[in-house]
């Protein structure tokens, strides 16, 4: 096939997914007039491949953020197990230093108690000797305290009697003292009997003290490790997150690349010359895709909770925001896919992150019945219906986020209601 009639082919082939419109979403055109049909069928495939890779990794960024929420949810969870064990171990210790003066304190009484005791048993030997010294006295030497002598020696039954009767007295003195030096010894051993159980029972709670001391910090330190291992996971998992982001830029771009050359050889092709699109400049009035023109009656009812006005209310406060291509941030920048793709979000509302696919989410509405947060498609763009004729939308880098042109600024593709 010689080169004239390779340009004649594309040509005709050109004009034909032009004037169809719609039903060839995902077929662009850029480059390839004069490089054969082979490059037509490469470019299309260039970019059904970029979607598919797309949509993969959007997929999978979307399970690897709930894998992140998932982890970090676990580490919280972990570092509050960590913040209770932390305030069990403090209270530990300070029942430990309680506990440990009440040794001390106890320790204290035992000793005392030690001397008490010393000190009682010095006291009843000391009587004890003392009245075997007397006893030994009185019956070993006449001496008038003997009892034999008070007897020989007495002047008559009465003197005799006031003598043994002090002789006994004596005697119950010695063992009156005897028995409370006895006694002050039982008692002071008894107390010290006390005092050793109290000590007992004390040291034990101190064993018992140290155990749950040294099971908390292990707990601790365990802890510790399962909240770090947490923290290793969550980054590994938020790489993982970023190259998929990545993929989904790169892909991104080349689709806006395939659709804007679509958009190219649209403004070349078409009969009508209404389609003109810059890339989202000032643009011409535009014509309306036949499926979406005045008549058909379509116009579905809500599908969700969510107002149309609530979605242009949110959406008009980023106008003058910066156009960044394939940027994802309603703040910092976004392309007209993010822009639309970022506002829904907001509602929980799941959208495509490239403008063709838009043409098939959602239902479809006819021209006359468009309403305010409708989304309507262009050729290599797509906006939001803000009511009053105009769209807000991330218009280009020029421009920004815009709300100031008209819905028919291009040819309408469709309109699509999602809320």
């Amino acid at each position: 096939m010689n080169q004239k009639w390779t340009r004649a082919i594309c040509t005709v082939l050109t004009s034909a997914l032009v004037f169809t419109g719609p039903a060839v979403e995902g077929t662009t055109f850029s480059g390839y007039i004069n490089s054969g049909l082979e490059k037509v069928y490469a470019k299309t495939q260039k970019q059904k491949d970029a979607e598919k890779k797309k949509s993969q990794a959007e997929q999978d960024l979307k399970d690897k953020k709930n894998e992140i929420n998932g982890l970090k949810d676990q580490q919280q969870t972990t570092a509050d197990d960590i913040k209770n064990k932390s305030a069990k171990l403090d209270e530990i210790l300070a029942a430990q230093k309680k506990l440990q003066k009440d040794i001390t304190s106890k320790q204290a009484e035992i000793e005392q108690n030690q001397k008490d005791l010393a000190a009682a048993q010095e006291k009843q030997q000391e009587q004890y000797d003392a009245m075997k010294k007397r006893i030994q006295f009185m019956y070993e030497n006449s001496a008038e305290d003997n009892i034999w002598t008070a007897i020989i020696e007495s002047n008559g039954i009465t003197d005799m009697l006031n003598r043994i009767e002090y002789v006994s007295d004596v005697y119950d003195s010695d063992r009156a003292l005897m028995d409370s030096y006895q006694a002050a010894v039982e008692q002071v051993k008894e107390i010290g009997t006390k005092l050793d159980k109290d000590m007992n029972e004390l040291t034990a709670m101190q064993d018992d003290y140290e155990k749950q001391q040294a099971d908390v910090e292990a707990a601790i330190v365990a802890l510790e490790n399962q909240k770090e291992q947490y923290a290793s996971q969550i980054a590994q998992a938020q790489q993982q997150a970023d190259n998929y982001q990545n993929i989904i830029t790169a892909q991104g771009k080349i689709i806006q690349e395939q659709e804007a050359a679509a958009a190219a050889a649209a403004r070349a092709n078409s009969s009508s010359g209404s389609s003109s699109y810059d890339g989202g400049g000032a643009g011409k009035g535009g014509s309306i895709a036949s499926d979406y023109a005045s008549g058909g009656g379509k116009n579905p009812s809500a599908s969700t909770g969510v107002s149309g006005s609530s979605v242009v209310s949110y959406a008009m406060q980023f106008v003058g925001n910066p156009y960044v291509w394939a940027g994802n941030s309603l703040t910092n920048g976004v392309d007209c896919s993010g822009f639309v793709h970022e506002v829904y979000e907001h509602f929980g509302i799941s959208t495509p992150r490239y403008s063709q696919a838009f043409k098939s989410v959602g239902q479809a509405v006819s021209f006359d019945n468009i309403q305010p947060g409708d989304v309507v498609v262009y050729p290599g763009h797509v906006a939001i219906y803000a009511g009053g004729g105009v769209i807000v939308e991330a218009q280009s880098t020029k421009a920004g986020i815009t709300a100031n042109r008209s819905v028919q600024c291009h040819t309408i593709l469709a309109i699509r209601r999602l809320v």
